[in-house]
């Protein structure tokens, strides 16, 4: 797999490149079919963590095992 934004919109996602706050380019995802509205709504950072665990068990089931707890842990940029 290619870390790039047509691999999350593959999976069904919606994905864009954007920047962390050290500058540093990243991709950010949602899916706007999920059924939690925080996995809907908010952006999320794909780091090597997720695409490590991406490449194991698909690009959908990753984003949801990363985003699953993001509403209580996660805290807004």
């Amino acid at each position: 797999m290619r870390y790039v934004v047509q691999t999350f919109k593959d999976a069904g996602l919606e994905a864009r490149w954007g920047r962390t706050g050290s500058g540093a380019p990243m991709i950010f995802a949602r899916n706007p079919k999920a059924r939690l509205k925080h996995q809907r709504e908010s952006w999320w950072a794909m780091d090597a963590r997720f695409w490590k665990e991406a490449e194991t068990v698909g690009v959908a089931q990753a984003f949801d095992q990363h985003t699953l707890l993001g509403d209580m842990f996660s805290v807004p940029a």
